[in-house]
């Protein structure tokens, strides 16, 4: 239900709005009540209302300064003014303020009630397009974690995105990576469904066990591992091992999964996570040795362990230069090379798996260096640690890679200075530089551009991974936080500069992409 808040100095006119309609038949509560915007104001930080009722002439604060107010506080909030004839072009005003609407005394009960449904419509819908914002978002956020443990170099991390998911002083936090690997029963195919179906449970847990009070992020890398990141304040502690051990065998006795945990050590630094995460793969990689079940730092294990390749580094740079240059049969060759050699010294099942899953990562490692989105060239579901796991055949399994490197230069082909790129960055370079406009649209795009709508939506979303619109709303936003922190700009005209001729949807759109009102960013 929606909880709805009634403001007004009259108990009478509360008690006749209380009782006027019945309001659970509609979807509707009455979360509060308030006789002035002054009490409105701190029972909205209680009962965060979706809807507030309001009269216009009140004592203390009336009810277009308490529109103001919750513009700014709790965008989120919709605000319907009741008001008398005299003050009609008082509330005329208060709708470019960004009140959801406002009637006229006397009304009848179901003026109110079509006005009610009609914010309970865009309300619902907003809050699924909210969801799929965040969706997306997090979708994001993992491709951010994704860039940090298979970039080498170049990141390209702009300091926005860098602080608005790692904080303001991620560059003087320690991080640690850990990876955890599920390892299937390959002869039990079921086995392996089950791991699969059970990962995200799993990944949930083991942040539980992980979690140190400080910050915390887990995601899944491409080749279907939990991977957590803790983010500490020098001097980072030491991970409890012992907790991981019994974490382990939680699982194992209670799921019937062998598990294995590496743990890299403690870097300075966000250039420096991917070495903590490459430490992390390495640990993992000794439980052939030394069993599964456990968990393993890489500062346990022997020197002569301690290597990031199970071939020459020759190899891992031949490949990448015949990927970048889109060469499929001499990048094929080099990985022949790779098959022969553990042909020829009869390597292990186990050793096998981990040159193969070395390949499957240099490859990823280029998709993410290369700015192209991992998911916009493999199948959903992709998941190649499981699949070369869980298929015996070495023929297969070879073939399995093959394919994949095949898949990522036809893409790579496909689109390198191809007309849909040029198209994409056309458009975002328009767009960073007219986002003031706030009549901009697609279609101002469209023509701009010489391309058909349609066409430009789905160029500009295959190339950058994210939405025209989405694209609009980071420039906007991104903007908008910097003239909040290096100036002393208003709220209406930091709006107006980035492209939003209503201030009160500019808030709600603030609030929505950084998680914070625009005076509580200012005010931090």
């Amino acid at each position: 239900m929606l909880k709805i808040m009634i403001v007004d100095d009259m108990p009478v006119f509360r008690e006749f709005l209380r009782s006027a309609i019945d309001w659970p038949a509609y979807g509707f509560s009455i979360c509060c009540e308030a006789k002035n915007g002054q009490e409105a104001l701190a029972l909205a930080q209680e009962h965060e209302p979706d809807i507030v009722l309001s009269d216009i002439t009140m004592p203390f604060m009336n009810g277009l300064e308490l529109a103001e107010e919750l513009a700014d506080q709790h965008p989120d909030t919709a605000v319907v003014l009741i008001t008398g004839n005299s003050e009609f072009e008082y509330a005329r005003k208060a709708v470019k303020l960004g009140v959801a609407d406002y009637i006229v005394k006397p009304f009848e009960k179901e003026e109110l009630l079509v006005t009610l449904l009609s914010l309970q419509d865009n309300i619902n819908r907003a809050l699924e397009q909210e969801e799929e914002r965040d969706r997306l978002a997090a979708d994001r956020k993992d491709q951010f974690f994704r860039r940090l443990i298979y970039t080498r170099d170049n990141l390209n991390l702009s300091d926005q995105e860098a602080q608005s998911i790692l904080g303001e002083d991620y560059e003087g936090k320690q991080y640690l990576i850990s990876t955890l690997e599920i390892d299937a029963d390959m002869k039990r195919p079921e086995s392996s469904e089950a791991a699969m179906n059970w990962k995200a449970s799993v990944g949930t847990m083991f942040k539980g066990t992980l979690d140190m009070g400080e910050d915390h992020h887990v995601f899944t890398d491409y080749e279907g591992r939990v991977v957590s990141l803790l983010q500490m304040d020098p001097p980072g502690e030491a991970l409890n091992i012992e907790e991981l051990d019994d974490f382990i065998h939680l699982v194992r006795d209670r799921l019937g999964f062998d598990m294995s945990v590496g743990v890299g050590t403690l870097k300075q630094g966000v250039e420096s996570i991917r070495q903590s995460y490459l430490e992390s793969i390495n640990a993992l990689s000794n439980r052939y040795k030394l069993g599964a079940n456990k968990a393993i730092p890489y500062d346990r294990i022997s020197s002569e362990s301690k290597t990031f390749g199970f071939y020459s580094a020759e190899v891992n740079e031949n490949i990448l230069r015949y990927l970048q240059q889109d060469n499929a049969q001499r990048t094929k060759e080099v990985i022949g090379s790779v098959f022969r050699e553990a042909t020829e010294k009869h390597f292990s099942l186990e050793y096998c798996h981990m040159t193969y899953m070395g390949l499957i990562s240099l490859l990823l490692s280029f998709v993410v260096k290369s700015g192209k989105n991992v998911a916009d060239i493999f199948p959903q579901g992709f998941d190649p640690h499981t699949t070369l796991q869980t298929t015996q055949a070495d023929a297969v399994q070879r073939q399995f890679i093959l394919d994949a490197y095949d898949r990522v230069i036809a893409y790579m082909t496909a689109h390198k200075d191809s007309r849909s790129s040029k198209v994409a960055e056309g458009a975002k370079r328009f767009m960073d530089t007219h986002y003031g406009r706030s009549t901009l649209t697609i279609q101002d795009l469209s023509k701009e551009l010489l391309v058909n709508q349609t066409y430009l939506r789905k160029m500009f979303k295959d190339e950058l991974g994210m939405t025209v619109t989405e694209y609009l709303t980071k420039v906007r936003m991104e903007e908008s936080a910097k003239l909040m922190t290096k100036t002393e700009y208003k709220l209406a005209v930091i709006a107006e500069k980035v492209g939003y001729s209503d201030s009160g949807y500019f808030s709600k759109c603030f609030k929505k992409y950084f998680g914070q009102s625009p005076s509580q960013y200012r005010g931090r």
